[in-house]
Order: structure tokens, then sequence, then C-alpha cells
């Protein structure tokens, strides 16, 4: 492969990471209006057309891999953290 089909691949691989990071962007901004308007209505299932929206809370517990690694993999119990969120799921 040539210097100049490799620099237009970088060039296309930086443009299409742009989009990517701008979509998200804009994504995280319209689920945040979505939230914003189930809050509004006081409810957390919402069907629209042919769409059901559902937020609901989750707890997830993750490994605190530096206090695990500084003392036993035996403690993973007394060092695991409780992370507590919600997601929004559209179908």
């Amino acid at each position: 492969m040539s210097i100049d089909k490799l620099l237009e691949l970088v060039t296309q691989y930086k443009e299409a990471a742009h989009l990517i990071e701008t979509a998200q962007a804009e994504q995280e901004t319209i689920k945040a209006q979505i939230k914003a308007e189930l809050a509004e209505r006081n409810t957390n299932d919402l069907q629209v057309g042919c769409h059901k929206i559902k937020l609901s809370d989750f707890t997830s517990t993750r490994l605190d891999s530096k206090a695990i690694k500084a003392v036993a993999p035996a403690l993973f119990a007394q060092y695991s953290k409780v992370i507590t969120g919600q997601r929004l799921t559209i179908n």
C-alpha cells in the first residue's frame, strides 16, 4: 500500500471518528430529553408509536482493582463497590 493510500485511510479514519463523536454527543442530548419527558410525565414506561420506552434502575458491582491487587484475590467481596444508575431502553 502506498503512503498516499495510507494517508487517505488515516484521514478517513479520523473523519469517521469525528462523525461518531458528534453522533454520540447528539444521542446523549436526545437521551436526556427523553428522560426529562418521562420524568415530566411521572412514568418510567411509555408507548410511542411502535416504540416502547422503558427507564429502569440498575445496580452493578464492580471490582476495585487497585485495592484487590494490593491485598489478595480472596478478599474480592470486601473491596467490591456497588454502583447504581439508570438504563434507558428503546425498542
